[in-house]
């Protein structure tokens, strides 16, 4: 039971946010405190997830990823809530919850402060990057069913980040550790050197990718078929809530969750290849990634902590990958790591002597430099 149970964790930590939320004032913290000190502590004293059970009922193991959306709307809804004023209630929240709890929600909602609005801010980010972005990325690899694309693209839309889906799938596993990918760190780049590459020149390269396929099916640039048009317009929906919700404000903490959440991205992004090295034209191999078999980040990430066995096999179902005991391994959780990254000098201590003995074992294989 406990194969199945275990990526029930996302859908299970969603009540701490949406609580946090609706309190207010300090509660506000609850969703980034929760993950902080589960995954952190968790990762670092738990045994690693290395095993690779067979699933009778896979669809079971599923519904998380389609949970997921509906989640996330629910976060977003009550998150442009929070930001109105007065006695505004965007869709009459506060006054349906009053109906079953003897608390003054709008009350507490209009005394948050900056201190309150950035806790909010975090846990919402937090949320969105690991559940929305993370679900997304398993949804949109699987190009050949429309629904399950769609309802990655629509997470991915939560952090303006319509470009993902088409270069993640399209440009990054097929480029991945050499020059030509914008998601690769190269050895010795800082976090937010790498924030600002990546950024520009993945989307630039949606853009590309996306005009050569419009161009092959010669259709309109200009149109709806476009999906980095309709990634913008799915973004839009995001930024018409939150201005009916909270007016400028609203609109403010929205794209400033956003950028959070594509920050963080970023920086997984940024550990996840640090370094490795792949000559252009040979296969993709497990040691093209750093791998964690890490069990609280495995569960909450839907085992994209086993990214060696992602990028070997980036159409296998998350729940079949293999945890590549021998590929190269971060000396911390996915958490923990975005963490260190965030210093670049400790992350460098931390992952250079690591990347000294994939050197020496892997440079003089053909398929690295």
């Amino acid at each position: 039971m406990y194969k199945y149970l275990k990526y029930y964790l996302s859908p299970a930590l969603a009540p701490f946010i949406i609580l946090g939320l609706l309190l207010g004032g300090s509660y506000m913290w609850l969703g980034f405190f929760v993950l902080l000190l589960l995954f952190t502590i968790g990762d670092a004293f738990l045994s690693e997830d290395t095993k690779k059970p067979k699933y009778k009922y896979p669809f079971l193991v599923e519904i998380p990823l389609y949970l997921a959306l509906p989640i996330l709307i629910l976060i977003l809804v009550i998150f442009a809530w929070t930001t109105g004023s007065n006695d505004f209630d965007l869709f009459n929240i506060g006054l349906l919850l009053s109906y079953f709890f003897e608390y003054d929600f709008i009350g507490a909602r209009n005394y948050n402060n900056f201190i309150h609005y950035l806790g909010g801010l975090l846990s919402v980010a937090f949320t969105i990057a690991g559940i929305g972005t993370n679900t997304g990325h398993e949804l949109t690899h699987r190009t050949n069913k429309k629904i399950d694309v769609l309802f990655g693209r629509w997470m991915f839309s939560m952090s303006c980040n319509a470009d993902f889906s088409i270069e993640h799938v399209y440009g990054h596993h097929v480029n991945v550790c050499t020059d030509k990918d914008p998601a690769s760190a190269r050895k010795g780049e800082n976090v937010y050197n790498f924030f600002l590459r990546s950024t520009l020149h993945g989307h630039l390269s949606a853009w590309e990718i996306e005009s050569r396929r419009l161009k092959v099916k010669k259709q309109n640039i200009l149109s709806f078929n476009n999906q980095m048009l309709t990634g913008y317009l799915m973004s839009m929906v995001w930024f018409c809530l939150f201005y009916y919700g909270g007016g400028l404000t609203g609109l403010l903490l929205f794209i400033l969750q956003a950028l959070i959440a594509k920050f963080i991205l970023e920086v997984v992004n940024y550990f996840e290849h640090y370094g490795l090295r792949r000559t252009p034209g040979h296969r993709v191999q497990p040691y093209h990634s750093w791998n964690t078999n890490k069990r609280l980040s495995s569960m909450f990430l839907f085992s994209l902590t086993r990214h060696s066995a992602h990028h070997e096999k980036p159409r296998e179902k998350f729940w079949n990958l293999s945890p590549y005991q021998d590929a190269p391994q971060l000396p911390y959780g996915y958490f923990t790591s975005l963490l260190v990254c965030l210093i670049p000098s400790i992350w460098k201590k931390s992952i250079h002597p690591l990347l000294d003995e994939w050197d020496s074992k892997y440079s003089k294989s053909p398929s690295s430099e």
